[in-house]
């Protein structure tokens, strides 16, 4: 069961501004010894999802959010974007399942407080409807709405209104120029497995590798095939920010080259304000002629690993046994291992051969792999290839070496190499980190309209709070340069919010204050905040006395 202190630490990690390093001890010490600090404000949930819903404004993706109501209900006792928020809120504070959302956000004044509902409805919830079926006892705090209403409105929502959703998403954030001018890209494809007990899920039979008690020697895998129900997610990923710039999702038994170009196409689309996509890099699942030559003819340079049974593969590693000096390439850097007493350094050699104008892909066509190469006036397209001789000090043999092969040229062939080895990082903090630490593949309903929510709106939170991170650091370099900044005018704006109070008790007395007043009037110097608002202590007991301080 995720707690609220678990939540609130990803929340910190997501939203929080980190450009300071934390040590709690060196603060301690220093507030113990010298009684002074620069600034001081609350770091609850509801003030990070205000500094987030801060941004969205200012990019005008809040705007977006609104347009996601698709109107379907006929008495409106609720706006809609109030449920949109919640699932936001769920989305960014990694809840996995639907169960918790109750009492980690819907029992939440503060949080609540950021969606639209009051006090009142978050203790006694917003209607009366099914209070009478109750067989348990009422909870003290009922919430501001139930988890079902929830679940079944947010997946109201249309798979082609969410889609769009993300889209223009990523379109404001390449307006507010997030992304480089221009891109190297990824592409790929993941898995996301469900039962077939979920509605709308295509099938597919996959062969596995399984351990199995007794089967020949020890511990050795044997394959068996299996039924996945599911769907598959295709991704453009720009390497630089990591964020995905398109997705595209249908069934699990749709090939891998299916949505390529489409997805391809929504990408240029989306970026299009601000960028452009000079690059990208695709698994060997994608070695489809027909659309690696789409790819070429849009001007867009591709890096892709050939299969090692494969014609042109032969063809490569023989050039690259006769390749002069000057298209080999060699790269020795120093990687470290091991920690303390066991920590190491080695050298680390990779070497690689550029082969130019390879002849043998004659499935590079306009017609891909149907294409008649056996006509007399059949003209093969040259491919330049990449062949590793040694990569991280392991030489294979000849025939064990792997391929690449692009359309840029490979006079000096670590470019291409490095490009396809940062693809790693799509695999690793796009698709393994949302299903790990997002909660991909825990939709709201067990729907194709679920999925695609889920999908959509987790892809989508991810990319705005990557951004998000990014225009913080942007603040805070201008804020040190001695420049106004949108973070600052805000930060001043929130200290007037009741969020920022504080309550304090006094035996049977209590009074309700601004944060840094407290701190103020325990005579410890909050000098930035005091300089921004231009206030004193003796001013600040005044304010609240009518009286001169003693």
């Amino acid at each position: 069961m995720l707690t609220r202190e678990q939540m609130q630490n990803t929340l910190i990690e997501r939203l929080f501004w980190h450009t300071a390093e934390r040590n709690d001890a060196k603060v301690a010490d220093h507030l113990f010894n010298h009684k002074e600090m620069d600034t001081v404000y609350t770091l609850d949930e509801a003030t990070l999802f205000d500094f987030f819903f801060h941004y969205l404004r200012e990019i005008d993706v809040f705007p977006l959010l609104e347009n996601l109501d698709p109107q379907t209900q006929q008495r409106e006792n609720i706006p809609f974007l109030q449920f949109v928020l919640i699932y936001l809120m769920k989305v960014i504070g990694s809840i996995p399942k639907m169960e918790p959302v109750w009492e980690l956000l819907l029992t939440d004044e503060l949080l609540m407080g950021l969606c639209g509902f009051n006090a009142y409805q978050v203790k006694n919830g917003s209607c009366e409807r099914g209070i009478k079926l109750r067989t348990s006892p009422m909870p003290e705090v009922r919430g501001a709405i139930c988890v079902d209403t929830l679940a079944n409105q947010i997946t109201e929502i249309t798979p082609r209104r969410i889609e769009r959703f993300f889209n223009r998403c990523i379109e404001q954030l390449a307006r507010a120029h997030v992304f480089p001018k221009y891109i190297h890209g990824a592409c790929d494809t993941t898995l996301y497995e469900t039962t077939d007990q979920f509605e709308g899920c295509g099938l597919v039979l996959r062969e596995r590798k399984v351990k199995a008690r007794g089967y020949r020697k020890a511990g050795e895998l044997k394959e068996v095939k299996v039924l996945l129900y599911g769907w598959k997610i295709w991704a453009i990923y720009e390497l630089q920010t990591g964020i995905p710039l398109a997705i595209k999702i249908d069934t699990i038994e749709k090939p891998d080259n299916l949505h390529v170009l489409a997805v391809l196409e929504q990408a240029k689309e989306n970026v299009k304000q601000s960028s452009v996509i000079r690059s990208l890099v695709v698994d060997r699942a994608f070695l489809d002629g027909k659309s690696l030559y789409a790819i070429d003819q849009q001007g867009i340079e591709f890096v892709i690993p050939l299969k090692s049974n494969m014609e042109a593969t032969r063809d490569a590693r023989s050039l690259a046994l006769e390749a002069p000096c000057s298209m080999e390439g060699t790269r020795e850097v120093t990687v470290t291992h091991g920690y303390g007493k066991n920590k190491f350094s080695e050298k680390v050699v990779t070497t690689l051969v550029g082969v130019p104008g390879l002849l043998s892909c004659d499935w590079f066509n306009p017609e891909g792999s149907e294409a008649n190469t056996t006509k007399k006036d059949y003209e093969p397209i040259p491919l330049n290839a990449v062949v590793v001789k040694t990569w991280d000090n392991q030489t294979p043999p000849v025939d064990k070496q792997v391929v690449f092969v692009t359309n840029r040229e490979v006079k000096d062939p670590f470019v291409a190499f490095d490009r396809y080895d940062d693809r790693s990082l799509m695999e690793n903090n796009l698709f393994r980190e949302t299903k790990q630490d997002w909660h991909l593949e825990d939709p709201p309903q067990k729907t194709r309209e679920g999925v695609f929510v889920q999908v959509y709106m987790v892809m989508a939170m991810k990319a705005l709070t990557k951004a998000f991170l990014m225009w913080q650091e942007e603040q805070a370099r201008l804020d040190a340069l001695g420049q106004e900044t949108t973070w600052e005018m805000y930060r001043r704006k929130l200290k007037m919010l009741n969020r920022n109070k504080l309550i304090v008790f006094i035996e049977c007395y209590f009074g309700i204050f601004l944060s840094h007043e407290v701190i103020m009037l325990v005579d410890v110097p909050v000098h930035k905040t005091a300089k921004e608002l231009g206030v004193t202590r003796s001013s600040i007991y005044t304010k609240y006395t009518g009286l001169s301080p003693p």
